[in-house]
């Protein structure tokens, strides 16, 4: 089966990390040849590079995006020109694929070559837009539901939440749920520290929908009205400078110098994680939590708010943490509990990660994936 693959963005961060482990995945088990369509060169490029999987660069512009009303219009008129170039090369050198699988719902790019080639069309929608990323639809979402309805054979969500969220615009006959899946690390022993500062994780691209934010004030709350200090809080990622100078003035003025790290972007970060004892998910809305079951995965306790899709994955209480997003005292209090029970930390490590290679594993997603393949296609 030849699929053609696009994706909206050239960075290797959640949505093209799931899709890279998906290619590679279907290329080894499933004998599909891949191809996939970039709109520039990037870190996720030279990863399809190095696992030897096909690709071409087309400029192209995201329909979910945060443009003003003018600049919106304009790329809409930009893209149908940028579309029918892509139809152009597909067409002159008789790409031939059996499907099309767009990766995310940030481009339109595949419903349109689905339109004109009559191939069947899978549309993973990994994102809700305005709540997550702070994006909308330069159509309007009720006329992107329009679109995705009359140009999808299936529409993939990666939670309940989000099908839940996108009912009110596409029919939810075209909608699965599949979880995404990280690869399975292979059983390890992790180190619990029990006697050393607590060492927290969050991990992530550094954004106010991320809210890192939200987990230095419980910090300030932790050791400033809980007096409790005996811990240090890394945030992993990288972000625009003005939100990182924010956070970085707060953990100034709250005196918390000594206990937050910014580290920047890590490429490997396995290894980091390891390291690590508590790992925390505040963002806004999360469509799944891959950072959650990554951290599962790495034997790491998990405190996440239960905004979107993280209560799917914590779905009991020796499986990680839940509390209100807004709720720094909770949050704090979480923290603290931890802090003082730290035999807690291995027995929920352990759980966690049986629950992750059980349910969040990328063979679980590639071959869900590969059924949904087989139902559009007709071989």
């Amino acid at each position: 089966m030849k699929i053609l693959f696009i994706t909206h963005y050239s960075f290797l961060y959640g949505a093209n990390k799931s899709l890279l482990q998906l290619l590679i995945d279907l290329k080894t088990d499933y004998n599909i040849s891949p191809t996939v369509i970039v709109p520039e060169k990037g870190t996720f490029s030279s990863k399809l590079e190095e696992n030897n999987i096909d690709y071409y660069v087309f400029r192209y512009y995201n329909w979910l995006n945060s443009n003003t009303f003018i600049k919106a219009k304009t790329k809409i008129i930009i893209n149908k020109f940028l579309f029918k170039k892509v139809l152009g090369f597909l067409r002159k050198y008789n790409y031939n694929f059996d499907l099309i699988h767009t990766n995310s719902s940030a481009t339109n790019l595949g419903g349109y070559l689905s339109n004109r080639m009559k191939i069947p069309h899978v549309w993973h929608i990994r994102e809700y837009g305005k709540d997550d990323f702070n994006l909308k639809y330069e159509t309007g979402i009720e006329n992107a539901g329009n679109y995705f309805n009359l140009n999808a054979s299936v529409i993939i969500t990666v939670s309940k939440d989000l099908k839940e969220y996108y009912s009110n615009y596409i029919n939810p006959e075209k909608i699965k749920v599949i979880y995404n899946g990280i690869k399975i690390k292979n059983n390890f022993e992790k180190i619990y520290n029990f006697t050393d500062p607590l060492k927290i994780c969050v991990l992530g691209a550094i954004s106010e929908n991320k809210n890192q934010i939200e987990v230095i004030k419980a910090l300030s709350y932790l050791k400033n009205q809980k007096k409790q200090s005996n811990f240090v809080l890394y945030i992993v990622g990288d972000g625009l400078d003005t939100y990182v100078e924010v956070l970085k003035e707060y953990v100034e003025k709250e005196g918390l110098n000594e206990n937050v790290v910014f580290k920047g972007y890590i490429a490997h970060v396995d290894n980091f994680l390891k390291m690590m004892d508590l790992g925390i998910v505040s963002s806004n809305r999360e469509a799944f939590g891959r950072v959650t079951v990554e951290y599962m995965m790495n034997k790491i306790p998990v405190i996440a708010n239960k905004n979107g899709a993280n209560k799917e994955i914590i779905t009991a209480t020796n499986l990680g943490y839940i509390y209100d997003l807004g709720d720094t005292e909770q949050l704090a209090e979480i923290i603290y509990k931890i802090n003082e029970n730290r035999k807690d930390l291995k027995l929920i490590g352990e759980t966690a990660f049986e629950h992750a290679i059980k349910n969040f594993s990328s063979k679980l997603n590639t071959d869900n994936i590969y059924k949904v393949y087989k139902e559009v296609v007709v071989v």
